[in-house]
């Protein structure tokens, strides 16, 4: 959690003010409904009505600009940019900043306005005033029923949120603290105080500390993984803790590893969860097709019943509903139905259409089941590599590969047309040898048919999903302790559990096939050896 209460955002305010005071609007860029960027020259003031992250400071990452602008970034552009940063602002001690600017138009007039950011949860927004406080244009647009206590719309007269007045921590004397603090009413009552701030403020003198002291903006991590960020001067216990010499740093560092890990990881719970619905569809497939290859199995005894019919024909009167006659495959009297509105010679034929009609579905369904089968196997491996990735690069190729495969539908963010990515499976070296691995199957199927020589060693996990490895070893022979060790890298990269021992296939090159019309990945091998290792 990226903690900012209105005290907290008075320093932020402060430091804003200090580097970007008397700067030239160069450029702007929205990226998203509730996002841009406004370029101050080289810095980039990042600004954000996310609701799980409104935010306002300097960014290192450049995001990708649309190619078609969003409609508040052009008001934006008309009315700031070439214009001046005067002054950073704080209203009150509330999560409101407002950014000041100025410049001459085209009729060589001064002009001023105000870009307020509102930094407040759901409720955050960006609006446009100029220097009367009229509405030019804001992010987030409403509808007047959906505005009852305070008009946001072009046109109208900018109010500030109405909120419950309180007192300036700057104005609060002893007496009134620690009245507060027995009441435990210090949010109710201070002006831009958190409940993370209150919860730390003991005494009096603690809370004259933290509000007249530099800033100290800290992140705090636990296990590695960051918990929070703060600005003020807070003892969380139990963290690890790293310092900041600028607030914009630590929030840069906070955004740039917790919301690029998030969006990592939704990423990746987006592409399992197509692959596992896909997998989900294709085993119930799979049992409908069983249940249609078990009624078809029967079709043998359809040929036994026409070849009785057909070596009694001659007794046959037609148009009966059964007939008792003699099974010579099993020895015995069968009693037979039949269609009374036949002749005889109909149902005859009829009971060698029903024996080619259940053949054929026997036969059908069987190839189809191999088809499915081979498809759950092949979106298992897709799903063992999704789970592996550590990376976006990764993602963005099995992002790719599904795609190709029609797995998902591919978004076009660009008219421009864009560079086929160039497949650049990773490598490593083992004992002098290098060795290249796939991380996904279209890199599987690269690394065995385009790297791999007829005399490179190949490996690859037994039975299980995981990475083709090809080993170059220019024909020569490889100890019994190189193999192990790629035996290993293999098992890294498989389907297998953590500290299960897994056997390991190789054999040459030469040996691995393509399965014809099968998905990429897909091979069959011969000639094989294995190594079993434990998976570490």
């Amino acid at each position: 959690m990226l903690y900012i209460d209105g005290i907290s955002l008075g320093k932020l305010k402060n430091e804003l003010d200090e580097t970007l005071k008397n700067r030239k609007v160069t450029k702007i860029f929205q990226y998203s409904p509730l996002s841009l960027s406004i370029f101050l020259g080289k810095l980039n003031l990042y600004v954000s009505a996310t609701p799980n992250l409104p935010i306002c400071y300097i960014a290192t990452k450049k995001e990708v600009a649309p190619d078609k602008p969003m409609s508040f970034s052009l008001s934006l552009r008309k009315y700031v940019v070439g214009a001046i940063l005067t002054g950073v602002e704080q209203y009150k001690n509330d999560r409101i900043l407002l950014l000041s600017f100025e410049k001459i138009n085209e009729l060589g007039v001064k002009q001023k306005v105000k870009v307020i950011v509102e930094i407040m949860g759901k409720h955050s927004n960006i609006i446009l005033v100029d220097d009367n406080y009229m509405i030019l244009d804001l992010l987030k647009k409403f509808s007047i029923e959906e505005n009852k206590l305070r008009l946001l719309m072009g046109g109208a007269k900018y109010k500030f949120p109405i909120v419950t007045e309180k007192t300036s921590p700057a104005e609060i004397s002893k007496e009134e603290f620690d009245n507060y603090l027995s009441e435990n009413t210090l949010i109710q009552n201070i002006d831009g105080m958190g409940k993370l701030t209150a919860k730390y403020m003991t005494d009096y003198n603690k809370f004259h500390e933290i509000i007249n002291e530099a800033a100290s903006p800290t992140l705090y991590k636990e296990n590695g993984i960051i918990k929070y960020g703060t600005i003020l001067s807070l003892p969380l216990d139990g963290y690890e803790e790293v310092k900041f010499e600028s607030i914009n740093g630590m929030i840069d560092t906070y955004i740039l590893e917790t919301l690029n890990s998030e969006q990592f990881n939704n990423q990746k719970r987006t592409l399992a969860k197509v692959v596992e619905k896909e997998i989900k569809r294709n085993k119930k497939t799979m049992k409908n097709v069983n249940k249609d290859r078990e009624k078809y199995s029967t079709y043998e005894k359809y040929k036994k019943i026409g070849d009785i019919l057909a070596a009694n024909l001659y007794s046959l009167k037609g148009y009966e509903k059964s007939v008792i006659l003699y099974d010579f495959y099993e020895n015995c009297n069968i009693e037979i139905a039949l269609n009374p509105q036949r002749t005889s010679s109909e149902n005859l034929d009829n009971y060698y259409n029903l024996y080619n009609k259940h053949k054929r579905g026997y036969q059908h369904s069987g190839e189809r089941l191999e088809i499915i089968k081979s498809e759950i196997v092949y979106l298992e491996s897709i799903l063992s590599f999704i789970n592996h990735a550590c990376d976006k690069k990764t993602l963005e190729g099995i992002e790719e590969e599904l795609v190709a495969n029609k797995y998902l539908k591919k978004i076009i963010k660009t008219k421009k047309k864009k560079k086929v990515a160039k497949i650049m499976p990773p490598t490593t070296e083992i004992d002098g040898l290098a060795v290249y691995y796939g991380r996904n199957n279209i890199e599987n199927e690269y690394v065995t048919f385009k790297i791999g020589d007829r005399h490179d060693l190949w490996f690859h996990a037994k039975d299980v999903s995981g990475s083709h490895l090809i080993v170059k070893t220019n024909g020569e022979d490889i100890s019994d302790e190189t193999l192990y060790k790629v035996g290993e890298l293999a098992s890294q990269h498989s389907k297998v559990g953590q500290g299960e021992t897994i056997r390991i296939d190789y054999c040459l090159k030469k040996y691995v096939k393509k399965i014809k019309g099968a998905k990429p990945g897909l091979v069959i091998y011969s000639n094989e050896k294995s190594v079993f290792v434990k998976k570490g």
